[in-house]
């Protein structure tokens, strides 16, 4: 497992396939981040998460769906 630190964190939902499909992908790219299951533990953010799966990082949304990978791929270790 990675030993990176991470501020980004991973919105998920139950059933959800896109979710799902991310967190492979992430897995993959070994890109370890926090995920929290908003069905699960409602977040603490200053605006609600609407659609999943949602990056935020510093209480900021990032991406979500497929761009969450993109993004990852191209910023995660320069954090």
């Amino acid at each position: 497992m990675n030993q990176h630190t991470s501020t980004y964190t991973l919105f998920i939902g139950n059933n959800c396939l896109g979710c799902k499909q991310i967190l492979d992908k992430l897995n993959k790219l070994n890109i370890n981040i926090t995920v929290i299951n908003i069905h699960n533990e409602k977040p603490n953010l200053p605006f609600s998460i609407l659609i999943v799966p949602a990056l935020i990082k510093n209480d900021r949304l990032i991406a979500y769906g497929i761009d969450i990978v993109k993004y990852l791929k191209t910023n995660y270790y320069k954090s």
